[in-house]
């Protein structure tokens, strides 16, 4: 008898402990990778404030975009700032990732800047373009060249950083370069040149949030509640700019007057927004045609199934329209 009440004790203590393990998993921080980007400073409002509520969350700051992608997808962070062309150009490269928000836009803080003696997009044919390969720059000027009746064999690609094209551009070895601000602008100014066109015209570009999709499909929750803190956060720079644009600037190394002018060119989407986003034609044709471009230049081995890209159950949920 003493056996079996032994056996029975340790099964319950066994029963206890799985709980325990499986509880215990969800204590563990979701990890949000930043770096100097001003969207992403506002992860250290919502830190400061407390707006992550119950969700244990650490904040992992990366020198580089890149380093910062990388990480993502090996596993090693568990949530980012991407855009629509790099959600889907990693979508390959390791661990599966969802869009969850589409966060913001810039209107004109990329764009095409072209030597003066060059009147319209026609009289590119022939000539050197500077663009960093494998970037939503690349893509942006494959529709440039696109709307004005080029394709990109009509153009000689010279493939380099976005800084080094400016650089390029003003020394005259290429003949226009698409780039972004400060280098935009520097290379109009300094280049004997002139900006063309930019994002704030027919161009589209969108920075998201992205999720590891494994630690997402088991905390969809813990997203949600951080998608209400990225809103909160945002709130409270509009109701407090001078304890938030120090703060943010303090981040980034920079004075407060630079950090709220670049900070103030972005525009950000609403909840309502969103939940329109995800639901339209137009966001899944997005995705499509940049997986399209992506294979017709090689720059990926296979198609993505973009459809399966993203998740808008965070968003519903925040709202209220889902539950977990």
């Amino acid at each position: 008898m003493r056996a079996k009440n032994s056996r029975i004790i340790n099964l319950f203590l066994a029963v206890i402990l799985i709980l325990l393990t499986a509880c215990s998993s969800y204590k563990e921080p979701i990890k949000i990778g930043v770096n100097g980007w001003p969207p992403c400073e506002l992860w250290y409002i919502a830190q400061e404030k407390g707006y992550f509520g119950d969700t244990p969350v650490e904040i992992v700051r990366f020198s580089t975009w890149s380093d910062n992608m990388d990480s993502l997808y090996v596993g090693n962070i568990d949530l980012m700032h991407s855009s629509y062309f790099n959600a889907v150009y990693y979508d390959s490269r390791g661990e599966a990732a969802k869009i969850i928000l589409s966060a913001n836009t810039t209107y004109g803080a990329d764009g095409l800047v072209v030597k003066d003696y060059i009147e319209d997009i026609q009289e590119l044919n022939g000539k050197k373009i500077a663009v960093e390969v494998g970037t939503d720059e690349q893509f942006l000027l494959h529709k440039v060249l696109k709307k004005g009746g080029l394709e990109d064999t009509d153009v000689t690609i010279i493939s380099v950083s976005s800084e080094e094209g400016m650089r390029k551009f003003i020394s005259g070895e290429v003949d226009a370069t698409f780039t972004y601000e400060p280098f935009l602008s520097r290379a109009a100014d300094e280049g004997d040149g002139k900006i063309m066109v930019t994002t704030s015209d027919t161009l589209n570009y969108t920075d998201t949030l992205v999720a590891r999709d494994k630690v997402l499909q088991s905390r969809k929750k813990d997203y949600a509640n951080i998608i209400r803190a990225w809103y909160r956060a945002q709130q409270f720079v509009k109701d407090n700019p001078q304890e938030a644009y120090q703060l943010m600037a303090s981040k980034e190394g920079v004075t407060y007057d630079e950090f709220k002018s670049f900070y103030e060119s972005f525009n950000f989407f609403t909840l309502e927004e969103n939940k329109n986003i995800f639901s339209s034609e137009k966001f899944r044709d997005e995705l499509k045609e940049i997986e399209v471009f992506l294979v017709e230049h090689k720059l990926i081995s296979k198609d993505v199934d973009t459809d399966k890209l993203f998740d808008g159950n965070p968003v519903a949920q925040e709202a209220g329209g889902v539950d977990d």
